[in-house]
């Protein structure tokens, strides 16, 4: 319907975050937004919650990208309405000059929470509530103006619904002080999951998450949100998968194996270019572990870490480098031999193969001298 008022939600993107930090590589954040702004073109008003950049220093090709799909956004005539997080203060407050001088129809970077902006679209009626990240600010002290429509509101709060006492540069929104909601709904920022929030039933708040992964652990799909306001009410919520890049964090009990089959299928499952994967192997393993084989699944991913942390059996070493021509390989035969013939009751097999996988994989010089000592 032409009375419609479609809004899209986003925040916590993080452009210009480290890649190692984060996982992803700027080209693939990039595109993300990129995939956004045409979202953006079609809906009526881009909600921007914050940290839309990392810190307030980002480089110059940060921030002219942000400006070109901006400028995009409004000539298609979509509002864009921005509630800094702290990644645009920097925790001070203050939003970077490139931010203040963007086309956006209202950028809430006062903390004292001034009037909310207006817009109309045939008979509905939003109003945008909004203020920068700022742990002072309470969401609770809103004031709803005495006008019909739609009224939302647009913070970057913290979630907080445990009793963690630790300290954080933006309002914490507590569950014991919950009341009924002054505001019609709430479009909720610094959070990197996906949440929705009810009261009585009835839908009054959505965060987004990270629409790209900001850290390792951010696996799986990730999201924006898109609303539609109808006769003044809620009347859909979606959420848009956007992101670029799939992360898969994994980890494998070796223990439970008996050979590299479950390692192989996990990563054939999840191959694609724009996949990360990372695999973290533990337990003691009593198999052979073929690197040259698992290697050559990284031309299937964008990135793959494998992180073995796996100890291997006495067996499964030696069944993996008895048969290396040089003073490695016979170093292990005569361990086999030593093995099959009975370990000292004094020496732990699990620390001997431990400390032999640590030498042999970071090839010490000194392998003559455990070889002479067999």
């Amino acid at each position: 319907m032409e009375s419609d008022i479609r809004l899209l939600f986003v925040s916590d993107l993080h452009l210009g975050i480290d890649d190692g930090a984060s996982g992803v590589p700027h080209n693939a954040r990039a595109a993300t937004f990129r995939r956004i702004a045409a979202l953006a073109r079609e809906h009526d008003v881009l909600l921007v919650g914050g940290d839309l950049i990392d810190n307030p220093s980002v480089d110059g090709e940060v921030a002219d990208l942000i400006s070109v799909e901006f400028g995009k956004v409004r000539e298609a005539g979509t509002e864009i309405v921005y509630a800094p997080g702290t990644g645009e203060t920097g925790g001070l407050g203050v939003v970077p000059g490139f931010i203040s001088g963007l086309p956006l129809s209202r950028l809430f970077d006062d903390a004292g929470c001034e009037a909310p902006w207006a817009f109309s679209k045939e008979e509905g009626r939003l109003f945008v509530y909004g203020a920068p990240a700022d742990s002072g600010f309470d969401v609770a002290s809103v004031e709803r103006v005495q006008e019909e429509g739609y009224h939302l509101g647009l913070f970057h709060v913290d979630m907080d619904y445990g009793e963690d006492a630790r300290s954080s540069l933006v309002h914490r929104l507590r569950r014991e002080g919950r009341r009924e909601p002054e505001l019609d709904f709430y479009a909720f920022a610094f959070s990197h999951r996906f949440r929705m929030f009810k009261s009585l039933d009835r839908i009054v708040g959505v965060c987004p998450g990270s629409p790209e992964a900001a850290t390792p652990e951010e696996t799986g799909d990730r999201y924006v949100v898109s609303i539609v306001i109808r006769d003044n009410r809620l009347y859909q919520l979606k959420r848009l998968t956007v992101n670029t890049m799939r992360l898969h964090h994994d980890r494998i009990d070796c223990s439970d194996l008996v050979t590299m089959g479950p390692i192989k299928d996990l990563l054939e499952g999840n191959r694609s270019k724009k996949a990360i994967q990372r695999l973290v192997l533990a337990g003691e393993r009593d198999f052979v572990l073929r690197r040259d084989e698992l290697g050559e699944y990284a031309r299937d991913f964008s990135r793959l870490d494998i992180d073995d942390r796996s100890v291997p059996t006495l067996d499964a070493l030696v069944e993996e480098f008895m048969n290396d021509s040089a003073l490695r390989g016979e170093f292990f035969r005569i361990l086999k031999e030593r093995v099959a013939a009975g370990i000292p009751a004094d020496i732990d097999a699990r620390d001997l193969s431990l400390s032999l996988e640590r030498i042999t994989r970071q090839g010490y010089a000194d392998l003559e001298e455990w070889l002479c000592g067999l």
